[in-house]
């Protein structure tokens, strides 16, 4: 059929997968029809943005460049965008072949590789665009300002496209959680916003796969897990609401085809983009390093910007005392490794990166999360699943994959062509 729907459920391990296999029927069903992969490595950093574009882009991080939920710019880290990524990635190559491509609320796709296209409901100027203040070069300021325009021009052919199909079933007005007129909600109600969110975008790509003119690829995702899972680990029962709501939202997804007589035109991709683990424990950035130094926590690891090397020397000095190992840098791209200092916990320790946030005045204390991601690299924990099903697919389990396997598996599944060299899983 060589037509695609990949759906990233954020933040489900591999473990938790096995773990909350009655929560999940839908996605087991789809496993035991599929090619269903048991443990699937997370990029480095095992953090969503680095995720979302390895599914996608084929390659390593060092070659893509989303190294982080934020990259350095040269003066700060700040948010990465699909614009950094630095390669073509399935979703370019498949319009390059000349099929359609919806990108529905997947964080990390180039709004240039869409024919269609909705924002990230996650996503806000503060968290998803390019740093774009009086700092930037006159160059970033026009980039940003086109970036925006091509988007907002592909959001309205969006609007226009969905308003041909039947508003009975098919609303284009996706909530924005953090908006303004949600200001006044707990977070937990808000997060609950975000469960809506995520299935309107469904609902959204259900019916663009049951209408005439149908894409051939379409990227969704479901953002709210990971929200849960921070917030209060695996085991709490407000997880397993999240959990059991993914599952269902996948599968009003794969009725809503099987009744317009759609499912069998379309192959799937569903995992996720890392795990997932309790870290009760955090080293408190702001407190343990001196003043002014630049750094960004990925999870359990921790990049720095010295300003110089005398920093850079002291900035080790204190983390190796505190407990803390260097890690190789061949993750980051080969242009900025000099740039920047990588550490993580010793092997075996789980402790997230994080500021004081009560005050304490501490250099470590309790984590402010239940569960987080982005463990020292290796950890078992931070293995995600990950499953392709449709009559492309062929039945089978595959132990072990790494994360540059998914994009060229995609390609296969599309027979779109491209240059990489990794073995498809199916």
């Amino acid at each position: 059929m060589s037509k695609l729907i990949l759906i990233m459920i954020d933040g489900i391990s591999a473990d938790l997968f096995v773990q909350a296999k009655a929560w999940l029927p839908n996605l087991h069903a789809l496993a035991s029809q599929g090619t269903y992969v048991k443990a699937l490595t997370p990029e480095v950093c095992g953090t969503s943005f680095p995720g979302r574009t390895s599914m996608i882009a084929g390659q390593t991080a060092a070659e893509h460049g989303v190294y982080g939920n934020k990259v350095w710019d040269g003066t700060e880290f700040r948010w990465a965008i699909p614009e950094d990524v630095l390669t073509t990635t399935v979703a370019g190559y498949a319009k390059q072949a000349n099929k359609k491509v919806a990108g529905l609320g997947y964080g990390m796709v180039n709004t240039q590789d869409c024919d269609l296209y909705l924002d990230p409901w996650w996503s806000d100027e503060t968290t998803n665009r390019a740093r774009t203040d009086d700092s930037s070069s006159i160059e970033e300021q026009q980039k940003a300002q086109a970036n925006q325009a091509l988007k907002d021009a592909l959001s309205k052919r969006t609007q226009a496209r969905l308003a041909e199909l039947d508003q009975a079933r098919v609303d284009a007005r996706v909530i924005n959680p953090n908006g303004a007129k949600y200001q006044n909600y707990n977070t937990t109600e808000t997060m609950t916003f975000g469960m809506l969110a995520d299935q309107q975008l469904l609902d959204i790509g259900a019916g663009l796969a049951c209408s005439d003119d149908a894409p051939d690829l379409i990227l969704l995702e479901i953002a709210a897990t990971d929200y849960f899972l921070h917030k209060y680990g695996a085991g709490d029962p407000m997880m397993e609401h999240s959990l059991r709501t993914a599952d269902a939202q996948v599968g009003t997804l794969l009725e809503r085809l099987r009744q317009a007589g759609k499912l069998d035109e379309y192959n799937f991709a569903i995992m996720s983009d890392h795990g997932h683990t309790a870290m009760t424990e955090a080293i408190y950035c702001d407190q343990i390093l001196p003043e002014g130094v630049r750094w960004s926590s990925e999870g359990g690891m921790l990049l720095i910007a010295p300003r110089s090397q005398t920093e850079a020397e002291q900035v080790t000095k204190i983390l190796l005392e505190a407990g803390l190992e260097t890690w190789n840098k061949d993750f980051i791209p080969e242009h900025q490794q000099d740039e920047l200092l990588v550490f993580t916990s010793k092997e075996g320790a789980l402790t997230s990166f994080e500021r004081d946030l009560k005050g304490t005045g501490q250099i470590s204390g309790k984590s402010k999360y239940q569960s987080n991601h982005g463990m020292r690299p290796g950890s078992r924990e931070d293995y995600r699943f990950c499953l392709f099903v449709g009559p492309d697919v062929p039945q089978q389990e595959v132990e072990f994959a790494t994360a540059s396997q998914i994009a060229p598996t995609l390609a296969s599944i599309l027979k779109v062509d491209t240059p990489w060299n990794e073995e498809a899983l199916c």
